[in-house]
């Protein structure tokens, strides 16, 4: 965090809270996704890790700085653990399932170049997820969103692992486990004004996978992604975000998977407007995902 050493209370002008989604760690069986609760862990690929930052241009608002795979802060789950991150920034990963080649990579949006990064946005724009679309239809009743239009400062999203990872069977697990995560780190500009970090912020991410679009919060009644926001990591307070959508393939199935994402930062002002609403701001945020194919 830049420009103040202690914890940041939110901007004083801040007067601007269900689908059945597809559980994002999926077992793929004979055509079915089903949900997975009996994941062993996975060992990883090989991750090509920067230990030093690269910052883009002054404009921008993500900075890449891979890292080795590191804590989040946030519980150990099934599979590739949300506890520690992939790391680094493996693009791509070839492996076999069933005698057959195939590529899991990272998704380009049009990025020249074969190793990709996240895609800063500062308002949704996503045709395939519809982002504020899904958002009204799931949550419009109880809350009123707020678009800001992105933030006054510079750099605010430390990108430090976004990486595929391919898991091969083994005598104990016969599955074959692939997917990707991203793990971003929130720095606010405090010097322009950006949001300072405060129990208010949170982050709201919708997905598509399986041909499904829905808010990414595992089924609670309010909008705000899980495994992400205010954590501390060995004694450090940050503000994270952590996500590893992943699937293990088990028999004679096809695989052919994609998972979209739209990620936004956003305040829970905690002021209710005169519809009874619970008032939203929705800063920017990032456009991220990984695909599989046959080769």
């Amino acid at each position: 965090m830049r420009g103040n050493s202690m914890r940041p209370v939110p901007n004083p002008d801040a007067t601007e809270r269900i689908h059945l989604p597809i559980s994002r760690r999926a077992l793929l069986r004979g055509g079915a996704a089903l949900g997975v609760t009996t994941l062993t862990s996975v060992g990883l690929g090989s991750a090509t890790a920067a230990a030093a930052p690269s910052a883009l241009p002054a404009t921008t608002h993500l900075v890449k700085n891979y890292q080795p795979s590191q804590p989040t802060g946030w519980p150990a789950t099934p599979g590739q653990t949300f506890s520690t991150t992939i790391g680094g920034h493996t693009s791509a990963r070839k492996f076999t399932f069933n005698g057959k080649p195939y590529r899991i990579s990272l998704l380009s949006f049009d990025q020249a170049g074969n190793d990709p990064d996240p895609i800063y946005e500062d308002v949704p724009t996503d045709p395939d997820l519809a982002f504020k679309q899904t958002l009204a239809d799931a949550f419009g009743a109880h809350y009123s969103f707020h678009y800001v239009g992105g933030f006054p400062g510079r750099n605010e999203f430390n990108v430090q692992s976004y990486s595929v990872f391919v898991r091969e069977p083994t005598e104990t697990d016969p599955t074959t486990g692939f997917g990707g995560g991203l793990y971003v780190a929130y720095d606010p500009d405090l010097r322009r004004g950006d949001p300072g970090i405060h129990e208010t912020l949170q982050w709201i991410q919708v997905v598509r996978r399986f041909g499904a679009t829905h808010v990414d919060n595992i089924w609670r009644a309010n909008p705000w992604y899980l495994y992400g926001g205010l954590v501390s990591v060995h004694g450090t307070e940050l503000f994270n975000f952590h996500d590893v959508p992943q699937a293990a393939a088990l028999g004679d199935v096809p695989l052919d998977d994609q998972f979209l994402a739209e990620t936004f930062l956003a305040q829970d002002t905690g002021i209710i407007d005169a519809a009874g609403k619970g008032v939203v701001k929705i800063f920017g945020g990032f456009k991220w995902g990984w695909q599989v194919h046959g080769v």
